[in-house]
């Protein structure tokens, strides 16, 4: 029998790959919805159903900003008190972080159901795709304290050694979402509605079975929580460049949106939406890579273990920049086949697998960039965590979307992403080197 892994003792790379394998099939589970309800629109709705998805994705950024600052702020702290032997303290953020997210959610479903009218047309849609755009969203929305109690339950169920349970969890999720997907959309005909009921439901089941599981199988335990003011802004100040992050893409969306409308029209956005779509698996795997070693980041730097808290940086800043390598190769060969498995308009798969060649070049950086910002965010210094991913997702992207289509004409569109993570790979180095600890000065051995 496998024993326990303890992140204060057991060796580096078992605890790396113990968590990267099942980290990464999470993200990329977590991550799918979205993507396989892009296949199905874009193959049974057609290229206006997955305009109206790109529109509404900035949105629901800003949401999944919230779920992802509390998440991510509530487990460092509660595995860095872990670690310091605190476990009281501990399980009471792990109560505070979970109440909040429910609280967030239910708050986030009737603000978007009440602006995402204003919202969408704000944006120059218009007809079918401004009706997708607002039927999408309201739908989807109703489920929003399941999708940002995921988050929470998974980060708390892999703090606690179980990341395999997670995947599993969420495979049955990313399966009820195709099953549901093929019967709402194919068989009765739903459309942009039933893509968004499907998405919804099949958030719910992953969460109510991490529910038993917390309650029946880890060492977390349900509680009333006792919210002290300070530590709760502690918790979303060390989220917070999560939430920077998803805001800045989510504005950087929006730009983006506006400009291809404008330059390219409904259909630029649709091979936007593919591109988009295969980058964000990318970002997904690359998360899972950057979380693997998270937890037990947090937890030696508690215990104040910095030559292992090196060796888990390290680790996964290489293996980003394999796996980038290996995306970039994948992207070039296969960007046709991969476009044409959400479209059937030859000119629209054409334009998207042009766009995925500039996006592939980015693969390279952006697993390390992602790193960088997480293992801030790992070590309690969110500042330098927020001043690396809001460079990147929003200052560098606004530079080179002002910038380089003026030069390049449309390419220059594409180009944006190229610039901006090759930019923030350069800064993100820079910063390890000048404070690998953040705030604390350590001299390692």
């Amino acid at each position: 029998m496998m024993k326990k892994i303890d992140l204060g003792r057991t060796k580096i790379e078992r605890i790396f790959w113990t968590y990267a394998i099942p980290s990464v099939l999470m993200m990329i589970v977590q991550s799918s919805a979205g993507f396989i309800d892009s296949i199905f629109i874009g193959r049974y709705v057609g290229p206006k159903g997955l305009a109206a998805i790109t529109l509404v994705m900035p949105i629901l950024m800003i949401l999944i900003g919230i779920a992802t600052m509390i998440a991510v702020g509530g487990t460092t702290l509660a595995a860095i008190e872990k670690g310091a032997g605190n476990h009281d303290k501990s399980n009471n953020f792990f109560n505070v972080t979970s109440s909040l997210l429910f609280i967030f959610g239910l708050i986030g479903a009737l603000l978007i159901s009440i602006f995402i009218p204003f919202a969408a047309g704000f944006t120059g849609a218009q007809g079918q795709v401004l009706e997708n755009t607002i039927i999408y969203a309201r739908r989807i929305s109703l489920f929003a304290p399941f999708f940002l109690l995921s988050f929470a339950f998974a980060y708390f169920l892999k703090l606690d050694g179980k990341p395999v349970l997670v995947v599993i969890v969420m495979l049955l999720g990313t399966l009820t979402n195709i099953g549901l997907d093929y019967l709402l959309i194919v068989r009765l005909d739903l459309g942009i509605e039933g893509a968004a009921l499907a998405t919804g439901a099949s958030q719910m089941l992953p969460v109510l079975i991490m529910f038993i599981l917390i309650g029946f199988r880890s060492t977390w335990r349900f509680a009333r929580p006792h919210y002290h003011v300070k530590e709760i802004g502690r918790l979303i100040f060390n989220g917070s460049s999560e939430f920077m992050s998803n805001i800045a893409f989510s504005l950087t969306g929006i730009l983006f949106n506006l400009i291809i409308m404008e330059r390219v029209g409904s259909q630029g956005v649709a091979a936007y939406a593919v591109a988009l779509q295969l980058a964000g698996i990318v970002g997904s795997m690359s998360y899972g890579i950057a979380e693997a070693g998270q937890a037990a980041i947090s937890y030696n730097y508690g215990a104040k273990a910095y030559k292992r808290v090196t060796s888990l940086r390290k680790l996964g800043f290489r293996s980003s920049f394999v796996l980038g390598i290996l995306l970039l190769i994948v992207g070039n060969v296969f960007g046709s086949e991969l476009a044409g498995v959400f479209l059937k308009e030859n000119q629209t798969v054409f334009m998207a697998s042009h766009i995925l060649r500039f996006y592939s070049i980015a693969f390279i950086f952006i697993g390390v960039n992602i790193g960088i910002g997480t293992y801030y965010t790992s070590i309690d210094d969110p500042i330098r965590s927020g001043k690396i991913t809001v460079y990147r997702s929003l200052i560098a992207s606004i530079i080179g979307i002002m910038i380089l289509p003026r030069i390049f004409g449309d390419n220059g569109i594409w180009m944006t992403i190229i610039f901006a993570e090759a930019s923030t790979f350069v800064i993100g180095l820079w910063m390890i080197r000048r404070r690998p600890f953040g705030n604390r000065k350590v001299e390692v051995v």
